[in-house]
């Protein structure tokens, strides 16, 4: 049931069952012969097939996944704990937006450490949509996020501040964006409607690129305040302030979890 299942989680996910085969290494027939048998146990139709290869899921489809995401979970919270029994350790993954990575989990990393001790922690880097999506595949116990993103399981509350600036020379002949999905991207787009500012755009997916940009004189951007090095000129006149959120999931893992939740959410939650 194991494999079937396995098989089934990858085929929603790639909605191809050759991608699927490759994926598991095993052959199409044994995709399709699987997902079939899956089927008729549950008397139910998981998938309706485009053609020989790919499939759209049904809603019985979309709900087996969500649950089996749960009992996911809860397995791999079984072989963890068999694997920590004698320590008593466990795993917590805190996925990070670009800015709430370099700027403030550093911040808080160690008193996290020295309040759970027990917990063993893995710190991702990435842009907030992709913090979301982590979240909601269960890849993610906890997201720091600079977008005030929302879904029906989680919990949202705001623990930083930060201060936005227009950074760069006045003079610089172009403009850095970032990718649509960063939490700044907004704030960089309404600077240009604003201000009605034409120069050429330059996409540039990473904060610490733009940073080096900026030192050699390239382009004008809105950036954090906290993420510019000595040398790199800002206008104090242009400022704009947003709010990061921390992300929980409403029913925790484990208990240890649920404690780390509620600290971080009682230590540095902004006070309303």
């Amino acid at each position: 049931m194991f494999q079937r299942f396995t098989i089934f989680m990858q085929a929603y996910k790639l909605r191809n069952f050759s991608e699927v085969a490759n994926t598991l290494f095993i052959s199409q027939p044994t995709v399709s012969v699987q997902l079939k048998k899956l089927e008729e146990e549950l008397h139910v139709t998981l998938f309706i097939r485009q053609g020989p290869k790919e499939v759209i899921p049904t809603e019985e489809a979309d709900y087996l996944y969500r649950q089996l995401l749960n009992l996911r979970d809860e397995w791999d919270h079984v072989l963890e704990q068999l694997q920590h029994i004698k320590e008593k350790k466990e795993v917590c993954v805190i996925a990070c937006s670009n800015t709430c990575a370099t700027n403030y989990m550093p911040r808080i990393y160690r008193d996290l450490q020295d309040a759970f001790p027990n917990i063993i922690f893995e710190l991702k880097q990435m842009n907030s949509d992709d913090v979301m999506k982590q979240m909601e595949q269960h890849e993610a116990h906890i997201g720091l996020i600079e977008k005030p993103l929302m879904h029906e399981t989680f919990r949202r509350f705001p623990i930083f501040e930060d201060e936005l600036v227009l950074a760069g020379k006045k003079d610089a002949t172009q403009w850095l964006m970032r990718e649509s999905e960063s939490g700044i991207y907004y704030y960089n787009q309404r600077f240009l409607e604003e201000q009605n500012v034409h120069l050429p755009i330059l996409k540039v997916n990473s904060n610490a690129l733009i940073v080096e940009l900026l030192k050699q004189g390239e382009g004008l951007t809105i950036l954090s305040k906290d993420s510019l090095v000595p040398g790199i000129p800002y206008d104090k006149h242009y400022t704009y302030h947003r709010l990061f959120y921390c992300v929980t999931r409403t029913h925790p893992a484990t208990s240890q979890i649920n404690d780390l939740n509620a600290y971080i959410e009682q230590k540095y939650a902004l006070k309303k």
